[in-house]
Order: C-alpha cells, then structure tokens, then sequence
C-alpha cells in the first residue's frame, strides 16, 4: 500500500485510539524527517532476538517434542512392542497433548490479563486479549476436540488421530490468505485486530503474529508493539517485505496442510499415516523457518537501501525546489 495512503486517513488516532494515534503519528513524523537523507529516522525496532535466545530455544524445542518428536516416539514402540489396548495407547500419547502448549498458553494469558498491561495491545483492555490469542483458542479447541472424539471408539480411529497439526496449519494459513487479499485490496479491519482498532486498514496475519508473539511471548510488551506499527506506517520496504512473508506462509501452510492430510487419507498403512500425519509438518516448519530468517535479513538490508535512496532522492529535490525559489526571486 502507498505510503500515502497511510498519511491521509487514521481517524480513530484521535478519538478512542490514543495509544495506537500516537504510533501513527510518529510514522508521519519518520515519513516527513526522511526527505533530509537521515537514515537514523527509519523507526528502529529496538529488539534483539539473540538476548531472548534460551526461552527461544527452550520453548520451541518443547513445543517441537510435544508437536511432532513425542507422539511419534511413544506411538511405533506402544504399537509394535506391547499388548496394549489401543484405546489407552492413544490415552497416554493424548494426554502430552497440549502440556506444554497449555502451561505456555496459560502463562501469556496471564500477562494479558495481570493488572499491569506491560503486554496488552495498545489501547487494550485487561479482558481483552490480543488476536493471537483468540485464534489459538480457536485452533486448539479444534485440535483437542478431534483427538478427544477420535479416541473415543472401543478401536480408536488411527487416521483422524494424526491429522490435528495439518488442520492448524491449514487453519493459520488460510487467516493468511484472508488477510493478505485484505491488505492488498485496501479493505479495512471488521473488528479490532490487537493494536489495530477496527475501521483501519487491514494488515496482513503475519504482522498481528509477530507484533502478539514478539509483544506477549518474547517479552517485548507495548514499545515493541508500538515500535512495529510505527516501522509497518512508514516504511514501505517493510509492509513490502511483512506482505512477501505473509504470502509465503499463507500459501505454503495450506498447500502443507492439505497435502498432508490428503495422504493420511490415501496411505494404504494406518500405522504410516500416522508418522506422516505428525512428523511432515515438522519438516514444512523446519524449511519454512529456515528460509524465512534468510528472507527477512535480504529484506531488511532492501529495506534501509530503499529508505536512503528515497531520502537522498527527496533531499535532492527538496534542495532543487529551494534553489528554484532563490533564483525566481
């Protein structure tokens, strides 16, 4: 979207909306300061991933066991090497589900709701939580309710059982695609999206991701959220590069997703499908990462590049309007 766009509207910064005003104000302030050549007025994040790097690793690495290792790990040896009956076979490997995830979930809903809003969206409420959070709560009242109903036949059923993680993919990248054709079409939000009232333009997921996730999780709280919606207003190269990852994700989730479930379906061997239905996906977010890191420092060094040659491009223009005025006079 042209940074126009976001110079000419924002009515809610004034009224019902200061916090999330005032981020749009000093975008415009960034926007306007640029045509001096300064690349220091490109809103700087100010967070570094790398001092947050044990919770990152300790936190994904247990959510990657309980997502993927742990229940390909405890299925193949309770399958093949014991009597159990299947019915508490699956008991056991359900009942990791979601341990990890939960106390994880139950933490950030605690920072959402403590008195102190270090981590509330801007302009939130203590009740209110931020978009994230409602589209896990969404995801996993899903996921739980096909474990929980698969499990529940005298002979579980095997397939079903193993199609829980494509469905959040599928699910996560559909709300992408949704809101990427949103954002491209100038199409505004229909209800508040976290820091984001409703009535503004329409981000695309992976911002709200990042702002929530970053904001909550990683411990950056307001500024943070603050900082991103300042970067996103004024630079394009930014929206430039959130819209390319947004695209990326969404596309590649529900192709994943699909795929994956379409061959937990078709697999002649349950027993495979199982292992296929929790370990690919695995894989997909092992590449897609990987790549998305590689992407995002690419875009970034293309961001500043393309802030400093629109600033020396408007500071040339700025300094040929002044010398036109000089010689008119």
């Amino acid at each position: 979207m042209p940074e126009s766009s976001y110079g000419s509207e924002h009515s809610m910064e004034c009224s019902g909306a200061p916090e999330y005003g005032t981020a749009v104000s000093a975008a415009r302030r960034s926007m306007t300061e640029r045509r001096y050549g300064d690349l220091s007025e490109l809103p700087r994040l100010e967070y570094n991933l790398l001092d947050h790097k044990t919770k990152l690793f300790l936190v994904s690495g247990l959510l990657i066991l309980e997502g993927s290792v742990l229940p390909i790990l405890l299925f193949y040896p309770l399958w093949y090497a014991t009597n159990l009956r299947h019915g508490i076979l699956f008991a056991i490997i359900t009942s990791f589900f979601g341990l990890i995830s939960g106390l994880e979930f139950a933490h950030r809903s605690w920072r959402l709701i403590n008195k102190n809003d270090k981590y509330r969206p801007l302009d939130g409420t203590r009740w209110r939580f931020d978009f994230t959070h409602f589209t896990l709560s969404i995801c996993y009242t899903i996921m739980t309710g096909v474990l929980i109903g698969a499990s529940i036949p005298h002979e579980p059923l095997v397939r079903p059982l193993a199609i829980p993680v494509p469905l959040f993919f599928i699910g996560g990248g559909t709300l992408c695609l949704v809101t990427g054709t949103m954002s491209a079409l100038g199409m505004k939000t229909r209800c508040r999206v976290s820091s984001i009232p409703k009535g503004e333009p329409q981000p695309p997921y992976v911002l709200t991701a990042v702002e929530d996730v970053v904001g909550v999780d990683g411990g950056g709280a307001r500024p943070f959220r603050r900082r991103l919606l300042e970067r996103y207003k004024a630079s394009e190269g930014f929206r430039r590069l959130i819209a390319e990852l947004n695209w990326f994700w969404g596309i590649g989730s529900v192709i994943n997703g699909a795929g994956t479930l379409a061959a937990v379906w078709v697999i002649p061997q349950q027993e495979i499908a199982y292992g296929v239905g929790w370990g690919e996906p695995l894989i997909f977010f092992i590449i897609w990462t990987w790549t998305t890191v590689i992407w995002t420092r690419r875009g970034l060094r293309r961001e500043k590049k393309l802030w400093g040659a629109d600033a020396r491009e408007k500071k040339a223009d700025a300094m040929e309007s002044g010398g036109d005025t000089l010689n008119t006079d």
